[in-house]
């Protein structure tokens, strides 16, 4: 490597690669390219674009390409690794990359921060065979991602795995065990450069919607209004950025049925809120857009399901969740709970509870029980929502609010009076 030798001596950003390279730390790599300015990245891959395709790559988007901040770090990040790779190799030394473990027992949680990783990793080297084989697969998925992100295009999870199916079968051992293998190392790869999918272009399918008086500008400088229609939620956006917005606070709603009721009944206009539909458990871009809703300073109010399950989901929005403790910029702590919840049983839904209680399943009763030692379900109230669920082993749906209005004619004025009462009661705020 003569042209990197030659970079050693009048680049800093190389010599603090090189060095973290020779050393064997991967993780100070990360922090030298997430610290490093555009223009030296640039200036630093003008010596060594002829060395590698992937530095010639990287050069080439970074110097000509507009990106996003994220894009920007995610295409430096990796370029980073895969040069801190070329000098190990080039000087015949195995190298080890460290990947965050992300389970229960390596991870903390804070009310505020959420969930997050403690540190931990776990370690793969070159010098171990069977290590080795998933490296040079990871390898293979940077280059993909990075010729992904220079071609202003995406690859789905699916996507992924067909064109490392396809690669590996010129390399039969390191052929894939089904998609489950190539999302795996998708996952990897997050842990190791703490960068999120969608920011290296692996999106899933749009997942969730938006309505509301509010404007939006997306990952491509587009933007729109989320008021006179409802709008598909990207695995991007996270990077989306909230122009204006004219609504007392937003309320994710768990289920496709009642978010209809309230746009079509108009009563989220007529209260001045906006919703969101999480379809179930929220995808990342979804979280990540309550996130820069709340950020904004606009409240959120979660409606849900009351079940166990449905506080699960209802906790990933505000706190956050286990599985993605290596990432940031997925929760909104300062989200609070409208319920469904065990007040309304004697409450809201007083008249209507014996119609429109389920029992709880074998799964249910299970879920309630592991609930009880979930980091982030230990304060007083969601310890007594599932003790609840655990003591009367019952369960209603969403659907239970329509019920409880006793009409169809009735059910814009019973939404109004219970999402007016809630959100004064949970987040002080006059609808």
């Amino acid at each position: 490597m003569a042209v990197a030798r030659l970079v050693t001596k009048n680049n800093k950003l190389y010599q603090q690669i090189e060095d973290a390279a020779l050393a064997d730390e991967f993780e100070v790599i990360f922090e030298a390219a997430s610290a490093a300015k555009r223009q030296d990245f640039v200036k630093m891959l003008t010596w060594l674009k002829k060395d590698s395709s992937t530095m010639a790559m990287t050069h080439d988007i970074l110097k000509n390409r507009r990106l996003t901040r994220d894009q920007e770090r995610s295409v430096m990040v990796l370029s980073a690794y895969c040069l801190g790779a070329m000098i190990r190799a080039g000087n015949a030394l195995p190298y080890t990359f460290k990947a965050l473990k992300v389970d229960r027992a390596s991870v903390e949680y804070d009310d505020v921060d959420g969930y997050s990783a403690s540190g931990d990793t776990s370690a793969m080297c070159t010098s171990n065979v069977d290590q080795a084989a998933g490296i040079a697969r990871l390898q293979f998925l940077v280059n993909h991602v990075i010729e992904t992100i220079v071609a202003n295009s995406v690859s789905t999870k699916r996507d992924c795995y067909y064109i490392l199916k396809n690669q590996f079968q010129k390399y039969p051992w390191m052929d894939l065990n089904g998609q489950g293998e190539s999302d795996r190392l998708i996952d990897t790869l997050e842990r190791i450069t703490r960068l999120q999918r969608e920011n290296l272009n692996i999106i899933a399918d749009p997942k969730g919607l938006i309505y509301g008086d509010i404007a939006i500008i997306d990952e491509e400088g587009t933007e729109f209004s989320c008021g006179e229609r409802e709008q598909s939620i990207t695995g991007l956006a996270g990077q989306w950025e909230i122009k204006k917005y004219n609504v007392k606070a937003v309320v994710p709603i768990e289920k496709t049925g009642v978010f209809m009721d309230l746009k079509k009944l108009k009563v989220a206009d007529e209260l001045g809120i906006g919703l969101i539909h999480l379809g179930g458990q929220p995808a990342r871009g979804c979280r990540a857009l309550i996130k820069l809703l709340s950020e904004k300073g606009i409240p959120i109010g979660v409606l849900t399901d009351f079940s166990p399950w449905s506080g699960m989901i209802a906790k990933s929005v505000m706190s956050g969740s286990i599985n993605a403790a290596h990432l940031s910029g997925l929760h909104a702590s300062r989200a609070a709970f409208l319920g469904i919840e065990s007040a309304d049983v004697n409450t809201w839904l007083r008249d209507v509870w014996k119609s429109v209680q389920e029992p709880l399943s074998r799964n249910d009763l299970q879920r309630a029980q592991n609930n009880l030692s979930l980091p982030y379900m230990q304060d007083d109230y969601w310890r007594g929502e599932n003790e609840w669920f655990i003591k009367h082993a019952r369960k209603t749906e969403l659907e239970a609010l329509g019920t409880a209005a006793g009409s169809p004619l009735k059910k814009k004025e019973f939404y109004k009076s219970y999402l007016r009462a809630k959100l004064k009661q949970k987040l002080k705020v006059r609808v």
